[in-house]
C-alpha cells in the first residue's frame, strides 16, 4: 500500500491548493483544452501502473489512490486491478495535471515508480440486437445516454438578450461546440451531441399548442458518447461563466446588485432497452408531456424492434405515442438509426 509521512501529507495539502487554484483559472483551463484537442484526447480517464515493485503480492490500496488523485479534482470512478488502476475524473483538465505531475514519480522507499497515462476508450456503439442477449447485470457504457441540464438563472429580456449571448450570432456558439465534439467522428452531428435551449424566452415552441415550455430558461446537453459529452459540458461551462460575468457588469452599470451567479447544473445517466419495461410504460402513460429525448428514445426502440421482426412491440410503441398526440412518419426503404428514418410531429397526418 502507498503510505504518506506527515511531511508528505503537509506537502500534498499545499500542492493540492496550488493545483486547484491553477485549474480554477479560465485562461489555464482554455489552454489545456486546446492542447488536448490538438492531441485528439477528450476522455478524462487515466491508467495508473506501478513499476519495479519487487513484492509479488503488492496491491494498490483504494483510499491511498483516491487521496493522491483527488488533489487534482473530483474523481468520478476508480477501478483497482492488482498493480494497476483506472481513474476517471469529472473534468479532463484535472486528468491533464494528474499526468503532468504524477507520471514518472519515483517512490524510492518502496522501490517503485508511478506510470500514469491516458486510458483510451474507443467510441464504439454495439447494435441493440447484440446487446439484449448479453447476460450482464450492468448496462454497457456504449448503451448509455448522458445528459446535463444547465439552469440559466437569467430572464431573457430585450436589453441583455441572454438567449442570443448563449446561442451566438446565427447560432455560432452552438455550431462551434458541435463541430468540436464531432471532430474525428464518422456520424451525423445530431447522433453525436445535442444542445437545446428550452424554456421561457428560448423562442422554441413545442407541443400541440405550439408554445414555449413554461419551465425556466435552461440549456440541455445530451450524448451517447461520454467523451463528447464531457467536451460539450466543459464548453458550456466556459460560455456560461462568461455570460454571468457580463451579466454582473450589466447589473452594476444599471445600478443593480450583482447577483454573482454560479453554475447550476444537473447531470444524469440513463440506459436504453430494446423492449419497454412495464414500469417505463406506466411512467410514460402518466406523464402529461413527453420530452424530445423521450420521443426519440421510443422511436429508436420501435425501429430496432421492427428490424428484428418484433412487430407487436413496434405497434405498441406507435400506439403509445399516438395516445400522446404524436404521429410517426417512416421513410420507406431507408435504413439507419430510428430518428434518421422516422420523423414525428404533434397531431394527425
Amino acid at each position: 500500500m502507498l503510505r504518506e509521512s506527515e511531511n508528505e501529507r503537509a506537502g500534498n495539502c499545499t500542492l493540492k491548493e496550488k493545483i486547484q487554484t491553477m485549474i480554477a483559472s479560465e485562461n489555464v483551463k482554455q489552454k489545456v483544452l486546446e492542447k488536448l484537442e490538438s492531441m485528439s484526447i477528450s476522455n478524462p480517464c487515466l491508467k495508473l501502473e506501478i513499476l519495479d515493485s519487487k513484492s509479488e503480492d503488492f496491491m494498490i490500496d483504494e483510499p491511498d489512490v483516491l487521496k493522491v488523485f483527488e488533489c487534482f479534482g473530483s474523481v468520478s470512478s476508480l477501478k483497482i486491478q492488482g498493480k494497476n488502476a483506472i481513474i476517471t475524473y469529472k473534468d479532463i483538465v484535472s486528468a491533464y495535471f494528474a499526468i503532468k505531475i504524477l507520471d514518472g514519480k519515483e517512490l524510492p522507499e518502496l522501490n517503485m515508480t508511478l506510470q500514469v497515462s491516458w486510458h483510451i476508450i474507443p467510441d464504439i456503439r454495439i447494435p441493440l440486437k447484440e446487446l439484449h442477449i448479453r447476460e450482464v447485470p450492468t448496462i454497457p457504457e456504449e448503451n448509455l445516454k448522458y445528459t446535463c441540464r444547465f439552469d440559466i438563472q437569467i430572464d431573457n429580456n430585450k436589453e441583455f438578450q441572454v438567449a442570443r449571448r448563449l446561442i451566438g450570432s446565427k447560432g455560432c456558439n452552438m455550431k462551434r461546440i458541435i463541430e468540436k465534439c464531432c471532430k474525428g467522428m464518422n456520424a451525423q452531428a445530431h447522433d453525436i451531441i445535442k444542445l437545446r435551449l428550452r424554456g421561457i424566452g428560448s423562442g422554441f415552441k413545442e407541443g400541440p399548442n405550439n408554445a414555449e415550455s413554461q419551465d425556466s430558461l435552461h440549456l440541455c446537453v445530451s450524448s451517447k458518447y461520454h467523451s463528447k459529452f464531457v467536451i460539450a459540458v466543459n464548453e458550456i461551462e466556459i460560455l456560461l461563466k462568461k455570460v454571468y460575468k457580463d451579466y454582473g457588469e450589466y447589473c452594476i452599470a444599471k445600478g443593480l446588485h450583482d447577483p454573482k451567479l454560479t453554475l447550476m447544473m444537473t447531470e444524469k445517466t440513463s440506459g436504453r432497452a430494446m423492449i419497454l419495461a412495464p414500469s417505463r410504460i406506466k411512467e410514460i402513460e402518466e406523464n402529461e408531456k413527453l420530452t424530445e429525448d423521450d420521443i426519440e428514445e421510443l422511436i429508436d426502440i420501435r425501429n430496432e424492434a421492427r428490424r428484428q421482426c418484433n412487430f407487436s412491440e413496434a405497434d405498441r410503441i406507435r400506439e403509445l405515442l399516438r395516445k400522446k398526440g404524436i404521429t410517426l412518419m417512416d421513410e420507406k426503404g431507408r435504413r439507419g438509426r430510428g430518428v434518421e428514418v422516422t420523423t414525428w410531429k404533434y397531431g394527425k397526418l
